[in-house]
């Protein structure tokens, strides 16, 4: 686990905000009295704190910090390769106490140092003095380097906290400075801000004394009191030396606070494991009271640990409960869910038959579709040809009537031929007869011409011609005669025939109406039967769209099944998961031991 450059670039400039303004404030105070402490004072001490400690601060209060965080910081929150699990929240936990370690004791140090060496070299002061500065600057590092330290600690609690929650199984653990206990941590505190006080004050007192006395001592010996100067040293050095004794009494009796707040400390840290005993117990599985009673904020806790153990010793008791029923649950649920898996087994077939039998209707109500469609264009293409056919026989008809009117009139002039013929007939039975009479007198005229002689001899050419005529006559007769029975025999044979044609025409008429209303009534039932296949048509067009909706119903069903089956699986899984659940939560309740 890592964290961002934008994050660690801005915890970087937090971290040096919190350090300045602890140090900005703190820095002019520390290096006044470092001055003061050395002899330069007033006027003088002002004016080296001005001059001295700027660039102090900017390369030891900026720029050294600076470069401190920027390699402290990063490397506490870069992820590093190889790194073992927790690592990253076990280096932020120790990031502020490094940093107080390295920008507030280091740096101050160096400050003294650098301060008092500068005041030393400057106002002509014993190189000596340089230690008291360099312990005033350390003292002063001490001091600071707790605030600094918890500022830091809270400023980077976030990220702990956030590294935690990433790694929560990871139990953060460690040792040294950098890793804070209660049991060492108060009284180090306590003692560490003692001792620098004290030491602070001491080397204030003793600076001053030393510079008192060898001012007093040596005006007495310009003055030539040499006795009295002798006098002043061991005075001095017997009060030096009655401070010194004194200062150490009172750091002996300023003992009895830091073993005070060792015992305190030590008090709150049995607390604290008292407390932290029972939580381990309860994590262990054992309810264990923790074996600590007090009227602080550790003896509180405790008191509240004990009624959350109170509570959670009913708890194996209504997990056990809850896992009996559980567990009966479990099995309704079983039963329940191998009841309605068998019914819905049973409706899966049901379905499953019904949509293989809704396809099959639906494929023959497509074909009984498709076939009314073309017993429909049958019966279209039939109703066509009858109303042709129809209109074929009424024109047939029509024309039958046609040809039998032109044979009646035929007939009728066959007849008037038939009667001409007899008259002519008859005109030529009396030409035969004329005919025949003049024969008659050719001959007899031949005979009285024959009877006359000379004078008949013209007669007789002309009964002679006369008879030639009415022989020829009585042959054309014959001719004509013989014509004129052919003529009769074929007017009788047409006459027949044009009878017959009139019978058979007539007959042929009786059938033809017949088959006309035959046809037409062969029509009719074509229309009849066009619009009931119309109807058969859109009852199956009908029928064809009210399967096919069943069928994507019965479909539809399947799928709906096909879910229903699915999710009783998931049924099935949640049973086997919640009966593993109240085994888990039963064992759970049986493991879980109760103390008092």
């Amino acid at each position: 686990m890592c964290f961002s450059e934008q994050v660690i670039r801005e915890y970087r400039w937090r971290a040096l905000k919190v350090f300045l303004a602890w140090v900005v404030p703190a820095a002019p105070v520390a290096a006044y009295l470092n001055g003061m402490t050395m002899g330069v004072a007033g006027w003088e001490g002002v004016t080296t704190v001005a001059w001295v400690l700027p660039p102090i601060l900017l390369g030891l209060g900026v720029v050294y910090p600076i470069l401190l965080m920027r390699w402290l910081i990063g490397s506490a929150l870069r992820a590093q390769p190889g790194e073992p699990p927790g690592s990253r929240l076990d280096s932020i936990l120790r990031l502020p106490w490094r940093i107080a370690v390295g920008t507030s004791w280091v740096a101050w140090t160096l400050g003294g140092i650098w301060f008092s060496l500068h005041v030393c070299l400057t106002w002509g002061k014993p190189l000596s003095l340089v230690l008291v500065g360099t312990l005033i600057g350390a003292c002063c590092g001490v001091l600071l380097g707790f605030p600094i330290s918890v500022s830091m600690e809270r400023l980077l609690l976030p990220l702990a906290l956030e590294a935690q929650r990433r790694a929560p199984t990871q139990v953060a653990s460690g040792g040294g400075v950098t890793w804070p206990r209660q049991a060492w941590f108060l009284p180090f505190t306590f003692g560490g801000s003692i001792v620098a006080a004290l030491m602070l004050s001491g080397c204030v007192v003793m600076v001053k004394l030393e510079s008192i006395r060898d001012t007093l001592r040596v005006e007495l010996m310009a003055e030539g009191a040499e006795r009295s100067a002798r006098m002043l040293m061991e005075m001095g050095g017997a009060l030096a030396g009655e401070l010194a004794f004194s200062l150490v009494w009172v750091g002996g009796l300023l003992l009895l606070p830091g073993i005070t707040m060792w015992m305190l400390a030590r008090r709150q840290a049995r607390a604290a494991q008292a407390v932290g005993k029972a939580i381990e117990s309860v994590a262990a599985g054992r309810v264990i009271a923790p074996a600590w009673v007090s009227t602080d904020e550790m003896g509180d806790l405790a008191a509240g640990m004990n009624g959350v153990l109170a509570r959670l010793k009913q708890l194996p008791r209504m997990l056990q409960s809850s896992a009996v029923k559980l567990g009966e649950a479990g099995s309704h649920l079983r039963a329940a869910h191998d009841e309605q898996e068998e019914g819905f087994t049973r409706q899966a077939a049901a379905l499953h038959e019904a949509q293989v039998t809704s396809e099959e209707i639906r494929r023959t109500s497509r074909m009984a579709a498709d076939r009314a469609e073309a017993v429909l264009q049958v019966a279209r293409r039939a109703e066509e040809l009858g109303l042709q056919g129809e209109t074929a026989v009424e024109g047939s008809m029509a024309g039958m009537e046609d040809i039998r009117a032109a044979v009646d009139g035929i007939q009728q002039r066959l007849a008037k031929l038939a009667e001409s013929a007899t008259q002519i007939a008859d005109i030529t039975e009396t030409v035969k007869d004329l005919a025949a009479q003049s024969h008659v007198l050719a001959v007899n005229a031949a005979i009285e011409a024959a009877r006359s002689g000379e004078h008949g001899k013209g007669f007789a050419v002309v009964a002679r011609e006369v008879r030639a005529l009415a022989d020829q006559s009585i042959q054309s007769t014959q001719r004509i005669r013989g014509i004129l029975q052919d003529i009769g025999a074929g007017i009788r044979d047409a006459a027949r025939m044009g009878a017959e044609s009139v019978h058979t025409i007539g007959t042929g008429l009786d059938q033809m109406r017949s088959s006309g209303s035959s046809l037409r009534e062969l029509s009719r039932m074509s229309q009849e039967n066009s619009a009931a296949a119309r109807q058969i048509a859109a009852a199956v067009t009908q029928q064809n769209v009210g399967i096919t909706q069943i069928s994507t119903a019965i479909a539809d069903l399947s799928h709906i099944m096909d879910l229903t089956m699915k999710r009783l699986e998931s049924t099935r899984e949640a049973t086997r998961t919640l009966a593993h659940v109240s085994g888990e939560v039963g064992q759970m309740a049986r493991e879980f031991n109760v103390a008092g």
